[in-house]
């Protein structure tokens, strides 16, 4: 049997019909950076042919984590009005999945008469094929580690499991720099759904059951940048049908007896206590208002007379006196909540998510009944007119990356952060969709760190439902499930095993985040105005449209690492 292999650098997509153009053999890294390749492989002339892989490297093996590459199945790669920069715009089998290996695991030798070699308790058996290219993807120093600096040479070889014999190899030499990144400060959070979560599995909210379903997924959220989650005090008024509901996921317990309240943050103290373990430590609060103009207010329960009941919502009109006694008391009780878990400089509040120019005046209304309350504390809403900040409505503009008053905001705001949904598909603006290029969605850290954004938000970390959470899909089978924009409302896949499966996307995005802690390395170096001039030397001019190819950006963040080399 001949094997066809390739060494090719995490920003390229292997599709079985094709396996990358650029192979690479060495790279660069910092000490306590995460980095990725890939090798692509595909069977030269046996139809197929059972495979193992063995690694060999001087790095100690605990630094590197194994996934195979799992395709799924893309029906609708292109969309209406959308730009020439993708991967490719026809229907098929995408790369997306990263489905987690065991390195090196012991080899056993079946009994039967057709004896075969297998890796012991390894649940993702590999196997060549002639009619496709498959991959698999490695991360070395996947937890951000301080590792030694130094070459390490890294060589994966493959062999038969039918005769053992050698097929191929591939190597990599990764230096590691003696320098290490900065502490990422870019905040970044994608919005994580609890009721899809309960609904996938097919469990109560909130049980110790989901509680350790949970765990798995927000640690997989940590080790790739998300540093901030939404705090679903009361249930997201988020993609909800006016007059509709989506399953309570209220994690405070409310009290009412007339017009007094008491609040219980058990709840909420355990939810903020484990993804703490998990490494989150930033947490959105819930917005106060409904999505799409702040008219009203969110679903709120409550025990009223020993009832559980609804006691604010749709009916319930932004400016309610009752809502606005509720909200005095329910924000000051939270305050002393703040305090108690020592969370004043970790809370991020919201009013209303996407407020438009129709609505200007309802989301004034709802800021002038919060705002003074939470004026002490971080807030922001997603945005793209500028009059939002201009008239002091919103302290920090969260602006799509596609608005055209996006470089109003990059002039005159100190503190802003971006945003896209999924369906910014014109201009080149950065896109985390499975059929754009990986470069189109790792851009967006050397676009912020030019643009001057603190944050990144993105409104589907985990979201399986359809439009206005009608539905409920599986996205490794059916990745177009919302709107048939194959992954724009996640980044992470479900497990049969009730554990969470990365997808390459959100390790390429946490890629972008790493290229904004290597520029702010350079600026401690030479000033930012020393590094603007070397991006602009380098690659030309960059805005929230700059379009490299995933080979360019590759080599642009080769000379970053090379360019910091010299100055240290």
């Amino acid at each position: 049997m001949q094997l066809i292999t390739k060494l090719i650098s995490s920003l390229e997509k292997v599709f079985p019909d094709t396996a990358g153009n650029n192979p690479i053999s060495r790279a660069t890294a910092f000490r306590n950076e995460p980095f990725s390749f890939q090798i692509a492989y595909k069977s030269a002339d046996d139809p197929l042919e059972p495979i193992f892989i063995r690694i060999k490297t001087d790095i100690d093996v605990k630094y590197i984590t194994e996934y195979s590459v799992g395709y799924v199945p893309v029906v609708r790669a292109d969309y209406w009005n959308s730009d020439s920069y993708f991967e490719r715009k026809t229907p098929g089998l995408y790369p997306d999945m990263l489905l987690k290996r065991r390195i090196n695991p012991q080899m056993m030798l079946s009994e039967k008469s057709w004896k075969k070699h297998f890796e012991s308790g390894e649940k993702q058996q590999l196997s060549a094929i002639s009619d496709s290219y498959q991959a698999l993807w490695f991360t070395v120093n996947e937890n951000g580690e301080d590792i030694n600096p130094g070459t390490y040479n890294i060589t994966v070889s493959f062999f038969s499991s039918v005769s053992g014999e050698r097929l191929a190899d591939e190597s990599l030499a990764l230096d590691i720099i003696p320098a290490k990144l900065p502490q990422q400060s870019i905040y970044y959070t994608s919005w994580f759904h609890n009721d899809c979560l309960a609904d996938t599995y097919g469990i109560e909210v909130f049980s110790d059951e989901y509680f350790e379903i949970m765990r798995s997924f927000v640690t997989e959220a940590a080790k790739t940048g998300m540093n901030m989650i939404l705090l679903p005090a009361f249930t997201p008024a988020l993609d909800t049908p006016v007059g509709g509901e989506r399953m309570t996921v209220q994690l405070v317990s409310v009290t009412r007896s007339g017009d007094e309240y008491e609040f219980d943050f058990s709840l909420m103290k355990r939810f903020i206590s484990i993804c703490r373990e998990c490494g989150i430590y930033n947490f959105e609060h819930s917005h106060f208002f409904t999505q799409w103009g702040a008219k009203h207010a969110p679903k709120i329960m409550a025990t009223v007379d020993g009832e559980y009941k609804r006691i604010f919502g749709w009916d319930t009109d932004a400016t309610s006196g009752d809502y606005a006694v509720f909200l005095d008391k329910y924000i000051s009780a939270f305050k002393d909540f703040m305090k108690e878990m020592n969370i004043e400089n970790n809370i991020f509040f919201h009013i209303s998510d996407e407020p438009n120019e129709e609505y200007a005046e309802f989301y004034k209304n709802a800021q002038s009944l919060v705002g003074d309350k939470i004026k002490d504390f971080k807030s922001g809403d997603a945005l793209s007119h500028y009059e939002y900040y201009e008239n002091g409505s919103v302290k920090i503009p969260i602006v799509l990356v596609d608005s055209p008053d996006i470089e109003k905001f990059v002039a005159n705001a100190d503190n802003y952060w971006v945003y896209y949904t999924g369906g910014q598909l014109t201009r080149s603006c950065s896109n985390r969709i499975i059929p754009t290029p990986s470069a189109r969605n790792r851009v967006l850290g050397l676009q912020m760190y030019v643009g001057g954004a603190k944050g990144f938000l993105h409104w589907g970390y985990n979201y399986y439902y359809d439009i206005l959470s009608q539905g409920l899909f599986d996205p490794a089978k059916n990745p177009c499930g919302y709107n048939k924009l194959a992954g724009t409302s996640y980044v992470v896949y479900p497990g049969l095993d009730r554990t969470a499966i990365p997808s390459l996307r959100m390790k390429v995005l946490y890629e972008g985040f790493c290229d904004y802690r290597a520029l702010q390395l350079l600026e401690t170096k030479v000033g930012r105005e020393g590094v603007l001039a070397f991006i602009e030397n380098t690659v030309g001019n960059v805005d929230y449209h700059y379009s490299p190819t995933n080979t360019e950006l590759f080599a642009f963040r080769q000379k970053l690492n090379e360019e910091i080399t010299k100055n240290l």
